[in-house]
């Protein structure tokens, strides 16, 4: 007890009078992201067709830079394999004012020739599958700054806060080709990549990986020489040149002897590292958490860590974060990006979500192990709100020509999350939410993943222990379909029966007409509460209870686990003192081959379901029944009989 709250202090003592402790209202990882000006630029797939002809396996880039202007120049050499029969040009893309100084291919001077953003080279011959060959282009330029509210590709920028200035890189989702000759593929991750940066000995400049040098160049400039041996995405290729100082420490594996260093370069000003410190000291304490619950932090043998740049959130660069301040919810949103967006990056940008959502989710788990369950639940109500406060709309991106649409806080990333938290609801058994989470990140691993690979293996994995569960109805109505349910619950009691009536209309109903969920109820009471579980699939859903303490009230998703609009309402008439139901009796119970149900009046319906709510025998019958039992493992169930007017829950017992 001693040792959390020591630990919540440390990630919070930044100060709430600095910056807001829940995440601000124009933040995404960020409002950074929303390249809104650049939308001309956007598309669905690479730029050309001939980028798909050759898989990048080594990018080396060499640069100079300074941190007061964007002006870049040196060289990015390029080693790739040839995956079709035929290729005669290697086509790249990158973006003007930059200017190719010169090209080789595997040594040899080639042609370059330019068409808007993407370059073509005629090779000295024509390349077949199989066929490796080498890029060497050579260029210089200064590209257009982002600006505070719309960052972009390459930036120079002051801190405000800190009096720095920092030139720092931000591709996603389209931007590379700012600042570098590139293949803008999600697909083809680089096998590995090296960046030096050559900068002013008063400078430094951090990027991916784990620093090998710093080389003396002479004339008072030093070279940075980075060197990353993981499979990486090109939007996570970074530089970051400033004003620095070096604060580094080595982490430990719980339940290990291995260690990790967590590097972070911080702004040259006597006052930033004594400011964030705790928060930056508490990154390796999340670092062995994360792990626990995700796996290994998949960059282990290298480093995490952080750049400063004048940013109101962060970007996830691979092994170093970009940031723009140290508090405990934005450095817990970027470090799950390492895992979900860098380790596993999303197939498609339709898929972002599987970025931006489990980044998002990571906050909700931070919360709840390092502050409290109220401040997590605070957090996912926060962002359901947020997501009602329009109709419709889907987690799944219908526009990624719009990097608006593909960043949109409210539906990829709170959503999303919101999206996960159900999911989690449903599968209702954290040892097996979070061994799906742990074997994404095991069979896709160095790869990119749709949310449709995530429902498949969810299928695989957890269809044995949780049978009843609806994948593919999950996904379909919370993932890719739009809006939200909206619940009326009544509810009354007569003696030891509770009635509660269910209702469900959508904000959607075009795109999903029915939520198909369980659904938790809180029978409140001044000598206790209880939590009942039940699934909703029908549109008008009646239920009876028995419980023998005195309602005064009723709670409705208790827990927060679904994003909805409910209204609970005590209706003193619902389904009168009592229904023909109550004669029903149920014999033996326990039982070792079946249960006997006797005085059914007319035609019932009865519905044997495990806790989960999952059905496992089903009949219509009046008088008596015979429920079968022989072949059900030991436990309890659920048995349901409704009359049309009410159902009566009966707990039964196999032995």
């Amino acid at each position: 007890m001693m040792l959390r709250s020591i630990l919540s202090l440390a990630l919070f003592a930044c100060g709430a009078t600095a910056f807001a402790q829940s995440r601000p209202d124009d933040w995404k990882c960020g409002a950074v992201k929303q390249n809104l000006s650049r939308n001309a630029a956007a598309r669905t797939t690479v730029a050309h067709p001939d980028e798909d002809k050759y898989d990048v396996k080594y990018v080396k880039l060499n640069l100079s830079m300074t941190n007061v202007a964007t002006t870049i120049s040196g060289d990015v050499t390029t080693v790739a394999r040839v995956v079709v029969p035929g290729m005669s040009a290697y086509v790249f893309e990158m973006l003007p004012p930059l200017v190719i100084d010169s090209v080789k291919i595997d040594g040899v001077l080639s042609t370059a020739t330019a068409t808007g953003d993407t370059v073509s080279v005629a090779l000295p011959s024509a390349l077949t599958t199989g066929d490796m060959f080498t890029a060497q282009v050579f260029y210089h330029g200064t590209p257009v700054s982002g600006t505070p509210s719309d960052i972009y590709g390459i930036s120079t920028l002051q801190s405000p806060s800190w009096n720095n200035w920092v030139t720092f890189t931000l591709s996603e989702p389209y931007s590379a080709k700012d600042w570098w000759p590139c293949k803008q593929s999600l697909t083809d991750k680089i096998d590995s990549v090296d960046v030096w940066i050559t900068v002013d000995d008063s400078l430094k400049a951090g990027s991916n990986g784990l620093l090998q040098a710093v080389t003396p160049m002479g004339g008072g400039r030093n070279r940075y020489e980075w060197k990353h041996r993981y499979p990486i995405d090109y939007y996570l290729i970074s530089a970051s040149v400033g004003r620095y100082v070096d604060y580094s420490y080595f982490m430990h594996f719980t339940g290990s002897a291995d260690t990790m260093l967590v590097q972070n370069y911080v702004y040259d000003n006597p006052f930033t590292l004594p400011f964030f410190k705790s928060v930056i000291d508490s990154t390796g304490i999340l670092v062995d958490y994360f792990s626990s619950i995700y796996g290994r932090y998949p960059f282990w043998k290298e480093k995490y860590g952080h750049c400063m740049a004048p940013l109101s959130g962060g970007e996830e660069h691979q092994t170093m974060t970009t940031l723009g301040f140290f508090q405990g919810w934005l450095v817990a949103h970027e470090l799950g990006h390492q895992w979900f967006g860098d380790n596993v990056t999303c197939g498609t940008w339709r898929d972002i979500t599987m970025n931006e959502g489990f980044a998002s989710y990571s906050e909700i788990l931070y919360y709840d192990k390092f502050y409290s369950h109220a401040r997590a639940l605070g957090e996912i109500v926060n962002w359901q709100a947020d997501v009602m406060s329009e109709d419709a709309g889907s987690v799944y991106v219908d526009d990624t020509t719009s990097e608006a649409r593909i960043f949109s806080r409210r539906l990829t990333y709170e959503k999303g999350a919101c999206a996960i938290h159900t999911l989690r609801s449903v599968i209702d058994n954290d040892t097996f939410f979070f061994d799906l989470l742990r074997g994404w990140q095991t069979v896709m691993a160095d790869s990119t993943g749709t949310i449709e690979n995530f429902r498949d293996l969810a299928v695989t994995m957890l269809t044995a222990e949780r049978s009843g569960v609806r994948f593919d109805t999950l996904f379909r109505q919370w993932f890719y379909g739009e809006g939200f349910p909206i619940y009326n619950v009544r509810w009354n009691q007569a003696g030891n029966d509770v009635y509660v009536s269910i209702s469900q209309t959508t904000s959607a109903p075009s795109s999903v007409s029915l939520f198909t969920l369980p659904l938790e109820l809180k029978l409140k009471s001044a000598t206790g509460d209880t939590v009942i579980r039940v699934l909703n699939d029908e549109a008008n859903h009646n239920y009876h209870f028995t419980w023998s303490k005195t309602m005064n009230g009723l709670t409705f998703d208790p827990n927060e686990w679904i994003t909805d609009s409910s209204s609970v309402s005590h209706i003193v008439t619902l389904f009168g003192a009592s229904t023909e139901l109550e004669q029903v009796s149920v014999s033996p119970n326990p039982a070792t081959t079946g249960w006997q149900v006797r005085t059914l009046p007319g035609k019932c319906n009865l519905r044997l379901t495990d806790v989960m709510g999952r059905t496992i025998w089903h009949s219509t019958a009046s008088g008596t029944v015979a429920v079968p039992a022989s072949d059900l493992a030991s436990g309890i169930y659920l048995l349901r009989i409704s009359d049309g007017t009410a159902e009566k829950v009966l707990k039964v017992v196999k032995e």
